[in-house]
């Protein structure tokens, strides 16, 4: 139970990838096959080097597309409930995601790389 629990944020996040991966409904999207396997092998080896790459990497893409998301809601009115609706929903989305990536770098701290 104690190795699921450490685990969590790698199986979030795959879970993640593999619903935008169905969302963009592309049965080749280089994106999330990249994605899938890093978070796979990261899993799967338990790599360290591994998991500092993969974490920075979704750590990034989680904080630009905030952005890109606050900037979309710049776009809309102020009064305008989609706006509102996408500016939540896109940074709980987001936020989320950059919260996981975070915990998978703390969640087994080790001194050696």
């Amino acid at each position: 139970m104690k190795i699921i629990l450490k685990k969590t944020p790698e199986i979030v996040l795959i879970i993640s990838v593999i619903l935008y991966w169905y969302d963009t409904s592309l049965l080749f999207n280089p994106i999330a096959i990249v994605l899938l396997s890093f978070l796979l092998l990261t899993l799967i080896t338990g790599n360290k080097i591994l998991k500092y790459i993969t974490s920075f990497i979704l750590g990034m893409i989680s904080i630009y597309l905030a952005f890109a998301v606050i900037s979309e809601y710049r776009e809309f009115g102020n009064d305008d409930f989609e706006g509102i609706k996408l500016l939540f929903i896109g940074l709980a989305i987001f936020l989320t995601s950059l919260t996981l990536s975070i915990l998978m770098v703390i969640s087994n701290p080790t001194r050696e790389i």
